[in-house]
C-alpha cells in the first residue's frame, strides 16, 4: 500500500503556495445576466444558456486569451472581479491596476478604456446612467465613459465623508452608494466623524516612521453622525432625507423603490433596540412615512435590503428575527408586515431571489439540521417546499424558467455543480470534483451536539493522524466564539481551518464548538451574551472541555492548549486567564481584551456602554486577571489593526510586566486585523511550534 503523504503548511494556509492546489476545483464567479450564465472553471471563462431542458456551452475563453485582450501589463488575473452589466449580455466591468474595462468577454471585445487614478475606490457602475459613482478622499464623483468626472459632493471638513460605508460596515453596510434601477438618482451616506476621537496607526516601513490617523468611535464615546443625500443626474442637484432619530442613530438597508420614485432606510437608534424602515420622497428628501417598526430590550440588528418581488412598487420581502429566528416576512409599503412566510426553528441563513416562474422566495435554511444549509422556497401564501435535503450545504444561483445551478457540499463530497428546476429537481450534473486531498493523511473528524445550558451545543473533534485507542494525546482547542461566525458545518471537511488538520498532523486531538452567542441559532441563542459578551461563552467551553475529555478517553488532561483570533483572541486570552486549571498554553491572535477599547457599534449591541454596564465592561477587562495565568500564552497582533486596536494586546503585556507575569509576544509589521498572503505560512508555523514547545 502506497504511503500516504502529510499535508504540507503550504497546502492548508491561505497565501501558501500549495493552497488553491489543494482546495476543491469548484465553478468561480458564477454569474447569470439576461439569461446567459457565466462562470470560471479550469482556467477557462465559460458561457452557457439553459436549452431543451439543459445546460449548453455557448462560447468559452481561456484566461490567456482575456489577458492578451486586457494587455500583459493590465494585471488581469482569474481571480479579478467581473461585474455583470444589467441588460448587456456577456458584458462586464471590471477594475484593473490603472484603468477600468468595460468589454464584451463573450465576443472578446473592449468597449471602454477609463484611465483612474490609484487612489480613487468604490466604484459602483449604473449600465442605465452610463457612470460609475466612486470616492477620492472625502469626496464623492461620477466618472462617465470617456473619462469625465463630475463631483456629487465633497465636504471642506475631512472629517466629514461621501460615499463611504457607515457604521464601520455593520448593519450589512457593505457599501456607500445606492443607484436607482433607471440611473436617475444615486443616494449616498454622508457622515460626520468630526466629534469621533482620531487614533494613531503607525507605519513603520520607512526609516522615519509615519503616522496615520484613523477616526475610531469607542464604546460609550461620541459616534459618528449619517444622513443621505440623493444626487440627481438630470439637474446636477442634491437634495438629503430628513432623517428622524437622533443624530448618532444609525442608516442601513437602502434601496430605492422599483418606482425611482422613493428611497427606504431602516433608522437604528443607538442603543439598538429599536428600528423603523423609513419611507422617503426621492425627489426631495421629504420624509412620507413609516413603513414598519421593530423594538427589542436587548437588540435588534437590521442587515438585510429590502427585496421587491417584481416591478411593483409595494409589495416587499423584510427579514427579520422578530420570532426568534431570522425568517422572510411579506410586507408593503402601504400595510406594513403582512405576514411571516416561514415558521420553522431554524435560521433563514440567505434569501437568494424571487422565482417568477415558480413565483415562490428562495433560501438557503438549517431547519432540522444546524449544521447544514438546506434549500426551500416558499409561496407569498406560506406554503414551503424542500428543494434539497439537510445532509449537506447546497447554495443556488436562480436562473430564468424556474432553473438554477445548486452548487453542493458535504463533508464526503468535495464539491458538485447541478442544474436543476423548481418542480422536476436534478435534471443534470455539470460536474463532481475529484478530492484534492487524495494520497493525503487526512484526520478522523467527528461532528455531534453536546446538551448543555438547556441548549444543543455543536462540536468538532479531528483525532490525529496514526490515532490509536489506548494511548494518551495532547489536545488544542480552535475557538472563536463570536456573534456572526459559525466555525462547525456540513460542508467539504466540516468547516475546518487548516490549523487543525495542521495539529492533527503533529499528533494533537483538536476539538472546536459553536457555543452560545454564535452564529444561526437563532435570538434567544445569541442574545444570552447580552450585557456579559464572553461569559457564557467561556462557561460553555470549559463545560464542552470537560465533557470530550470524558467522551474521548485518549485526552491527555494535563495538556490542553487554546488557540484563536479576533474574538477568538479574547476567547483564548480569557481561558488562560480565568480557566487556567483547564488551559495549560494559549495563543491568542488579535485579541479584544478591554471592551471598553472597541468600536461603538458591535459593542454597544451586546454590551451597552461602560457607562450602563460598568460591571459587565469590568469582568471582561483582561487585564484584570493577568495575576491568574498559570500557563504559556502568546498574544500575537498586527501593528497597523484598524479593527481590534493593537492597545489591547499592548494592555496585557503591560499588566503582565506589572504582575511578573511572563507572556510571550509576536507582531507581525504592517498587516492589518490578521496576516494575509504568503507570510501567512510563517504564522502558522510560529502557532504550531509554541504548542510543540509548551504542550
Amino acid at each position: 500500500m502506497e504511503k500516504l503523504k502529510n499535508i504540507p503548511i503550504e497546502g492548508l494556509t491561505p497565501g501558501g503556495k500549495e493552497y488553491n492546489n489543494l482546495q476543491p476545483n469548484r465553478f468561480k464567479q458564477l454569474q447569470v445576466e439576461e439569461g446567459l450564465i457565466s462562470y470560471y472553471h479550469n482556467h477557462i471563462l465559460h458561457f452557457c444558456e439553459v436549452k431543451e431542458g439543459g445546460l449548453r456551452l455557448v462560447k468559452e475563453h481561456k484566461t490567456d486569451e482575456i489577458l492578451q485582450l486586457f494587455g500583459k501589463d493590465s494585471g488581469y488575473k482569474e481571480d479579478t472581479a467581473l461585474h455583470t452589466i444589467e441588460g448587456q449580455k456577456g458584458a462586464f466591468w471590471l477594475k484593473l491596476k490603472k484603468e477600468i474595462i468595460i468589454a464584451d468577454l463573450l465576443q472578446l471585445k473592449v468597449l471602454h478604456r477609463i484611465a483612474v487614478n490609484e487612489n480613487w475606490e468604490g466604484f459602483d457602475y449604473n449600465a442605465s446612467a452610463q457612470r460609475f459613482a466612486y470616492l477620492d478622499g472625502n469626496g464623492l464623483y461620477l466618472l462617465d465613459m470617456e473619462g469625465n468626472s463630475m463631483l456629487v459632493y465633497q465636504s471642506t471638513i475631512d472629517a466629514i465623508t461621501a460615499g463611504q460605508t457607515a457604521a464601520r460596515d455593520e448593519f450589512g453596510n457593505e457599501k456607500g452608494t445606492f443607484w436607482s434601477k433607471d440611473g436617475s438618482k444615486l443616494a449616498y451616506f454622508i457622515t460626520d466623524q468630526s466629534n469621533v476621537t482620531e487614533y494613531p496607526l503607525v507605519d513603520i516601513n520607512n526609516p522615519m516612521a509615519t503616522l496615520r490617523n484613523i477616526r475610531y468611535p469607542m464604546a460609550g464615546a461620541p459616534s459618528e453622525q449619517t444622513t443621505l443625500g440623493i444626487y440627481h443626474l438630470t439637474t446636477q442637484r442634491n437634495v438629503f432625507i430628513e432623517k428622524q432619530g437622533c443624530e448618532e442613530d444609525y442608516l442601513c438597508c437602502v434601496t430605492f423603490t422599483p418606482d425611482n420614485q422613493q428611497l427606504l432606510a431602516a433608522e437604528l437608534t443607538r442603543n439598538q433596540q429599536h428600528c423603523r424602515l423609513n419611507l422617503f420622497d426621492a425627489n426631495d428628501g421629504r420624509f412620507l412615512k413609516t413603513v414598519l417598526q421593530e423594538d427589542d430590550e436587548k437588540y435588534i440588528e437590521p442587515e438585510h435590503t429590502p427585496l421587491f418581488i417584481s416591478d411593483d412598487a409595494d409589495k416587499f420581502i423584510w427579514q427579520s428575527r422578530n420570532n426568534g429566528y431570522n425568517a422572510p416576512y411579506l410586507c408593503s409599503i402601504d400595510k406594513g408586515f403582512i405576514k411571516q412566510l416561514t415558521n420553522f426553528e431554524g435560521e433563514a441563513t440567505r434569501v437568494i431571489g424571487y422565482n417568477n416562474y415558480s413565483q415562490q422566495l428562495v433560501f438557503e435554511c438549517n431547519a432540522n439540521n444546524y449544521t447544514a444549509r438546506t434549500l426551500m422556497a416558499v409561496d407569498l401564501e406560506g406554503n414551503l417546499t424542500s428543494l434539497s435535503d439537510s445532509t449537506a450545504t447546497y447554495k443556488a444561483t436562480l436562473l430564468q424558467n424556474g432553473y438554477y445551478i445548486d452548487e453542493v457540499e458535504s463533508p464526503q463530497l468535495p464539491y458538485k455543480a447541478v442544474l436543476c428546476r423548481t418542480g422536476e429537481g436534478e435534471i443534470e450534473t455539470l460536474y463532481t470534483s475529484e478530492n484534492p486531498l487524495k494520497g493525503y493523511a487526512v484526520p478522523e473528524v467527528e461532528i455531534g451536539t453536546i446538551h448543555q445550558n438547556g441548549y444543543e451545543i455543536c462540536y468538532r473533534l479531528i483525532r490525529p493522524i496514526g490515532y490509536q485507542s489506548g494511548q494518551k494525546y495532547p489536545m488544542v482547542c480552535y475557538f472563536y466564539g463570536g456573534p456572526h461566525v459559525q466555525l462547525i458545518r456540513s460542508d467539504w471537511n466540516c468547516g475546518t481551518a487548516g490549523f487543525e488538520y495542521m495539529m492533527a498532523q503533529a499528533g494533537y486531538m483538536v476539538f472546536t464548538i459553536d457555543p452560545r452567542g454564535s452564529a444561526n441559532r437563532g435570538k434567544q441563542f445569541e442574545q444570552e451574551i447580552w450585557r456579559n459578551i464572553g461569559g457564557p461563552q467561556i462557561e460553555d467551553y470549559c463545560k464542552a472541555v470537560e465533557w470530550v475529555c470524558g467522551h474521548e478517553k485518549a485526552i491527555d488532561r494535563d495538556r490542553i492548549g487554546v488557540y484563536g483570533w479576533s474574538f477568538g483572541g479574547f476567547v483564548s486570552t480569557s481561558l488562560m486567564l480565568k480557566a487556567g486549571n483547564l488551559f495549560k498554553v494559549g495563543v491568542a491572535g488579535g485579541p479584544v481584551t478591554n471592551w471598553r477599547l472597541y468600536e461603538v457599534m458591535y459593542t454597544e449591541r451586546y454590551m451597552q456602554t461602560p457607562q450602563e454596564n460598568s460591571d459587565g465592561f469590568d469582568q471582561h477587562d483582561l487585564s484584570r486577571f493577568v495575576n491568574q495565568l498559570e500557563g504559556k500564552l502568546m498574544l500575537i497582533h498586527c501593528n497597523t489593526d484598524p479593527v481590534v486596536l493593537w492597545q489591547n494586546s499592548l494592555a496585557v503585556l503591560h499588566q503582565a510586566v506589572k504582575d511578573d507575569k511572563q507572556i510571550d509576544y509576536a507582531v507581525y509589521v504592517g498587516h492589518t486585523h490578521n496576516v494575509r498572503g504568503p507570510e501567512r505560512v510563517h504564522l502558522m508555523k510560529k502557532v504550531r511550534q509554541y504548542f510543540l514547545d509548551w504542550l
